[in-house]
């Protein structure tokens, strides 16, 4: 077994630990990391494009991405962050229509590269790989939803406060207008909050 497969495994396996609580068989895990293929973006190099199908699914090995629309004002709406060891996976993947959001990355990325029809394939195949996936399915949903009511409930500090708990060590590695964006506010707002904050612990 060669060293990248040794690394991919390792890897992959930090997956089944954060959503199963387990080491996945050697089995189910050989298969995923086997026919990964290794592939890097440049900062500032687009994953996927609007209006594209998704027919390719990365696994982030290391570096970091965020998916972002563009809404009806051309305003550029960051949804979501890509982070070592989270899969980047458009909503293309489950429809097979064009995305309606656009992937980039952030930092130098390298992935693990998958076809999206083979893996989907694989997934089915194995009772692990499936019980995985069924996990993030869920957690994604939980993810969505808690993020849909915090737009409701709560106020743009405790939205900020909750990022830097949920997403830590993402702060530093992003453009302000990337975090403000996806919190719903503006840069200066942004600016506000941090500094209230600041002289808050002061």
């Amino acid at each position: 077994m060669n060293g990248n497969i040794n690394i991919n495994i390792k890897e992959i396996n930090k997956v089944f630990n954060k959503y199963l609580g387990k080491t996945a068989n050697e089995e189910s895990i050989l298969k995923v990391a086997a026919v990964g293929k290794p592939k890097t973006f440049k900062k500032g190099e687009l994953i996927l494009g609007i209006g594209e199908r998704m027919t390719k699914v990365y696994f982030v090995l290391n570096g970091l991405g965020r998916s972002y629309y563009i809404d009806n004002d051309g305003n550029d709406i960051t949804k979501a962050f890509l982070y070592e060891n989270s899969f980047c996976i458009a909503e293309s993947f489950f429809t097979n229509e064009p995305s309606c959001q656009s992937f980039e990355a952030i930092e130098n990325m390298t992935v693990l590269e998958y076809n999206a029809n083979e893996l989907k394939s694989m997934i089915f195949a194995d009772f692990e790989l499936k019980e995985l996936y069924i996990k993030m399915l869920e957690n994604t949903i939980v993810y969505k939803m808690r993020r849909e009511s915090s737009f409701q409930l709560e106020s743009a500090t405790e939205r900020y406060l909750n990022f830097k708990k949920s997403l830590p060590n993402i702060e530093d590695r992003v453009k302000q207008s990337c975090i403000a964006s996806y919190l719903g506010i503006t840069p200066v707002s942004l600016s506000r909050i941090r500094r209230a904050l600041r002289e808050d612990f002061i």
